[in-house]
């Protein structure tokens, strides 16, 4: 059988530029994660070779030298993932007939972190008053806080109504989510509302992001600062994704259904609790009687 030119010559590299406008098209947040796994790993090992002519060993080579620069099993599998794609849009196309076998491998990523109300507000009173407030509401809300928080816009903020929203679309999982105003959260966003109204006048124009720095540009990303507040803390190691962990175990050790729960932070499916072994106080006091009820017998 012969095989069609067009099979045969195409590359890497116009495979990839297919992989990424379906991102663009589809509106994947991870877009600029996939950028950076192409321009800093795929491209430079793959290059120019042919698709037709990538084998499974080559994939191995691939996975063996990340590994050995020290990459994480996950990290590894979010690069091979986009290889696959590559590979998926291209059998798609009609541009390859086949593919090399992409075995992910096991990832052992199950993030323990929580944080405990002292451990919190000994980082929290660390950090400047912008970054203070800002982990604070993630304390609070679990919220996302690159895609979600960070991105926060006055506009999404109800002082009448008593809740923060985020609309469809906005969010990882496309949904829309509300979190009405606890007395602390109502205190906080009034307090960033006047922070907000002072940099608008000292900058003489409006400013719509909720966190903001002094030049009232939305927060990015404040490694260092983290970093240092947490060891100085004696928290060492932890990440802004704990809160995520923490506000959902917060919210159902307060009695709040684990359902409610869930939406309230933007958690899709009940595994999330299973994996981090989320229970409330309720469930173990409870447990702790029916133990002392059977012993009694």
């Amino acid at each position: 059988m012969t095989i069609a030119p067009q099979l045969v010559r195409l590359t890497f590299r116009a495979a990839i530029r297919e992989v990424l406008d379906d991102y663009r098209m589809n509106r994947k947040r991870s877009l600029v994660d996939v950028q950076r796994h192409l321009r800093l790993h795929l491209a430079p090992f793959f290059g120019r070779r042919r698709m037709a002519a990538i084998t499974t060993a080559d994939v191995r080579r691939y996975v063996a030298r990340r590994q050995g620069e020290g990459a994480k099993n996950a990290t590894i599998n979010r690069e091979l993932a986009v290889l696959s794609r590559a590979f998926t849009l291209a059998i798609a196309a009609g541009a390859l007939l086949s593919r090399p076998h992409i075995a992910l491998l096991r990832e052992d990523n199950v993030r323990r972190g929580f944080f405990e109300a002292e451990e919190f507000e000994a980082v929290r009173r660390r950090l400047p008053s912008d970054l203070a407030d800002f982990v604070s509401f993630l304390h609070t809300t679990g919220w996302r806080w690159r895609s979600e928080a960070a991105r926060l816009r006055w506009t999404n903020v109800a002082f009448d109504v008593g809740e923060v929203r985020l609309e469809p679309g906005t969010t990882k999982t496309g949904e829309g989510r509300v979190f009405p105003f606890t007395a602390e959260l109502r205190a906080l966003l009034e307090r960033r509302r006047a922070v907000t109204r002072d940099r608008e006048r000292e900058l003489g124009r409006i400013v719509p992001h909720v966190f903001t720095r002094a030049n009232g540009m939305p927060l990015g990303t404040f490694n260092k600062r983290w970093a240092t507040a947490c060891r100085a803390a004696g928290v060492p190691g932890r990440v802004l994704h704990d809160f995520r962990r923490t506000a959902v175990r917060n919210l159902v050790r307060a009695g709040v259904p684990e359902r409610v729960a869930m939406q309230m932070v933007g958690w899709k499916s009940r595994q999330m609790l299973d994996r981090y072994h989320i229970v409330s106080a309720a469930d173990l006091i409870e447990a702790a009687k029916k133990l002392d009820a059977a012993r009694a017998r």
